[in-house]
């Protein structure tokens, strides 16, 4: 009988030795997967947006082998676990439109949609990715303190390089470009719209009850100088956009939850930022902010009104499915009402440029997307004084309403790193921690899994060629 039980015991020992072991491999590849996800953002924003070829091909390998790395963590799990989002639905609505752009080709220049097929389909990746990883405390965690010293860093880097500026960006590459160079970013609007993105993330960590007065104080400090760059940077529209964050969070803090307190905490900072900005003394600020009382009199703007014109004729021609994803500059020159010298190859403005791009069925798969967000984010911020996850969420609810708000003067959105980015908080603020669907692995499941990571591979393959 004693031997019985130790027989039992021994097998009972070894069946919690497998478990054990397959529970510490799957937290190791979560862990790989969260952290590979945080560099991949991290390295768009330094390789200057990911603008170039080089850093669009590691961003979208990159994308393919978080999913892989996905696949590989559920098959080691014994169990397929996926997190819905009710952002799925405009992301499969709008893939669908630009399959059917390239497959019936309804598009002007059919190479140039099928990249940015591929590069938007990255997009899509790193979402999925998010919602799935992205879902338990400790990663929300890991998420926030890298983005926050991440922030903190660039824009530590940004002030210093303004300081010390030589024409080179890093101090090493030439500034081959007309555009005004910040941080680094080639034009200082696209970096306005990374620290829109990201400082939020300090600021509302800032204003929680759950932390002690001298953490309260580091996160706020953080927070005042990731925003003084978006004034140093004299990003008109990064202003505006930051104020637009601001009103924003006051609504939610004063009209929705009567906090006086937090109210007067946001002035205080509005204060110190302003006599942070006036110590520095930094040129040009006070005349970009004057420029607002008068913002399409400025150099620049009336050719920014002037494509916004010639895009709303282009739209005109092709109302319903557009020109073909990514094709604006290549069909712009045949409507430009106006001279220049320079090469016109966005429509500074997002949502016209979508709307030209993908007709009027892409702008309202858009606006899906944009109404779908805030239906979904502004339910889950319930409580984000106290609790790390709500608070996640507000933050990253505030950082996507400064691009969207951004995006009406701008393109920061085809600025990939920036894209990529937007994706990713959008993930986090409209993710759910306990709404999911678990299912054994059986083989139908386990097949289905090795065949994402064979679509991921071939995804690989496609972009290396192309």
């Amino acid at each position: 009988m004693s031997s019985l039980n130790a027989k039992t015991y021994l097998i009972a020992a070894d069946h919690r030795g497998v478990i054990e072991t397959e529970s510490s491999l799957v937290r190791a590849l979560d862990g790989l997967l969260v952290g590979s996800l945080c560099i991949l953002l991290a390295f768009g924003a330094l390789a200057f947006g990911a603008v170039q070829e080089w850093a669009i091909c590691t961003l979208e390998v990159g994308a393919a082998a978080c999913i892989v790395l996905w696949a590989v963590r559920e098959l080691a799990s014994g169990r397929l676990e996926v997190h819905p989002n009710t952002l799925f639905l405009p992301i499969v609505l709008f893939a669908a439109l630009v399959g059917v752009q390239l497959l019936t080709g309804r598009t002007a220049y059919w190479y140039v949609t099928w990249q940015s097929a591929l590069l938007w389909a990255a997009y899509g990746m790193i979402f999925f990715a998010a919602t799935q990883c992205l879902r338990r405390t400790v990663w929300i965690r890991t998420f926030t303190w890298f983005f926050t010293a991440f922030g903190f860093l660039v824009a530590l880097f940004a002030i210093v390089q303004q300081l010390t500026w030589n024409g080179k960006l890093y101090w090493v590459v030439p500034n081959r470009t007309s555009a005004t160079v910040y941080g680094p970013y080639v034009n200082h609007a696209h970096y306005a719209g990374l620290i829109e993105m990201l400082v939020p993330i300090p600021l509302v960590f800032a204003m929680m009850n759950r932390w002690a007065r001298s953490v309260r104080m580091l996160f706020a400090f953080v927070a005042l100088l990731m925003a003084s760059t978006i004034f140093l940077s004299r990003s008109l529209g990064g202003m505006v956009a930051f104020g637009a964050q601001m009103v924003f969070l006051v609504v939610i803090v004063g009209l929705r939850e009567g906090s006086r307190r937090q109210v007067l905490l946001l002035l205080c900072m509005g204060v110190l930022l302003a006599v942070w900005l006036v110590t520095l003394s930094p040129g040009g600020i006070s005349e970009r902010i004057a420029q607002l009382h008068d913002p399409l009199g400025r150099a620049g703007a009336g050719d920014r009104l002037a494509i916004v014109k010639d895009s709303l004729k282009m739209v005109g021609e092709r109302p319903i499915l557009g020109w073909g994803l990514g094709t604006f500059p290549v069909v712009y020159p045949s409507f430009r009402s106006f001279y220049t010298n320079f090469f016109v190859n966005e429509a500074h403005n997002d949502y016209v440029q979508t709307a030209v791009e993908t007709g009027v069925v892409g702008l309202a798969i858009a606006c899906l997307f944009i109404g779908l967000f805030y239906k979904a984010s502004l339910r889950r911020i319930v409580h984000w004084r106290t609790e790390f996850r709500p608070a996640m969420s507000l933050a990253a609810t505030i950082g996507i309403t400064g691009i969207l708000m951004h995006s009406f003067s701008d393109f920061n959105l085809q600025i990939p790193a920036n894209a990529a980015l937007f994706f990713a908080l959008a993930a986090v603020a409209t993710g759910n921690s306990y709404d999911h669907m678990a299912k054994p692995l059986g083989e139908t499941v386990r097949g289905f899994l090795k065949l994402v990571i064979f679509v991921a591979l071939i995804y690989f393959v496609t972009i290396s060629w192309v």
